[in-house]
């Protein structure tokens, strides 16, 4: 593949069809440009998908912009961002990392300008280690892709989801509030996400220990240590479907919260807070939840939780071979 400065990496999981129209969607702009490349990289689908995403970069005539990269498993998000990336470092000239790495989940579609407007912000604002774009839902709606890291009392806030009390230690809440204009945030969304090359030089790539959910999490918290900053930037828009491959949908039926989840979330919190603030992280989640339910349910507002998410919450956590019986082996890893 090409030595372009900005590479792009959309990572594939039974979702070719979608996966083709999010590079459709960039193509253009990428184009325009003339400093961009594109890599999807097929998680191991093994469903047809690099025969369908061969064929439509083909039909898009993009063969000399986007590199398909094919593996044989699923290595996840992290797995599979990193694997675009090593490919980009092996087949460069020199070896010499890209200038910036734009993460873009596969069912996004970007607006028109949305890599430029994260570059201009990138280039015009040299502390910015990673900036994130504004997320829609299809109705124009804004899906949230700003947060605070996750603590003890930001589990406790959302697991209540009373009012009142979000508003009160507002500071502490998980979601943060954006406008028009860029702000800092501590953590952005893995789904429209600008990297810095010197951040992996720095630290490294995502740790492929979190098969899925939390990595991202845990990449902002590394670079915030290493000094890097982390900005919301609105000018750059993607419309993001969400969940199309695991399932796990924003709302709506979803299926029950697969046992990765609570490896990914055991594994952040054990890591960045220790094992005392994870046990009261969770006890004040196991405590608040059924109160939430019971508040929302008075106020005849519905909640959105994984069916029987409690349950698995302490079972997967506190039940046999739950994982916080083995925290000193999660943290070793």
């Amino acid at each position: 593949m090409n030595s372009a400065p900005i590479l792009v990496v959309i990572v594939n999981y039974r979702t070719a069809v979608m996966t083709a129209r999010a590079v459709e969607a960039i193509l253009e702009e990428a184009r325009k440009r003339g400093d961009t490349s594109i890599i999807v990289v097929d998680n191991g689908s093994n469903d047809g998908s690099v025969e369908i995403l061969s064929g439509e970069i083909a039909r898009l005539q993009a063969t000399d912009i986007c590199t398909l990269l094919a593996l044989e498993t699923n290595l996840g998000f992290a797995g599979g961002n990193n694997a675009g990336l090593k490919h980009y470092l092996e087949t460069a000239e020199h070896g010499t990392s890209p200038e910036y790495v734009w993460l873009l989940n596969p069912d996004t579609v970007a607006e028109e300008g949305a890599l430029s407007a994260l570059i201009d912000f990138m280039r015009g604002t040299p502390e910015a280690g990673l900036a994130g774009g504004r997320c829609l839902r299809t109705d124009g709606s804004i899906r949230p892709s700003a947060f605070r890291f996750h603590t003890p009392v930001s589990e406790f806030i959302a697991a209540l989801d009373i009012g009142i009390l979000t508003k009160a230690l507002s500071n502490h809440q998980l979601v943060i509030p954006v406008g028009l204009s860029p702000i800092r945030a501590e953590w952005l969304s893995g789904a429209h996400l600008m990297i810095r090359g010197c951040v992996f030089e720095r630290i490294g790539g995502f740790d492929a220990r979190y098969f899925l959910f939390f990595e991202e999490t845990d990449f902002c918290a590394r670079a915030a240590q290493a000094g890097f900053e982390a900005w919301h930037v609105p000018a750059s828009r993607v419309v993001h479907l969400g969940g199309q491959a695991t399932g796990l949908t924003e709302f709506g039926s979803s299926p029950r919260q697969p046992r990765y989840w609570f490896e990914s979330r055991a594994r952040y919190f054990l890591r960045h807070h220790g094992i005392g603030a994870t046990h009261i992280a969770n006890l004040l989640w196991l405590v608040a939840t059924p109160i939430g339910k019971a508040w929302a349910g008075l106020r005849g507002r519905p909640r959105h939780d994984p069916p029987s998410f409690w349950r698995d919450f302490l079972k997967h956590n506190y039940g046999r071979g739950g994982l916080m019986y083995q925290t000193r082996q999660i943290l070793s890893q």
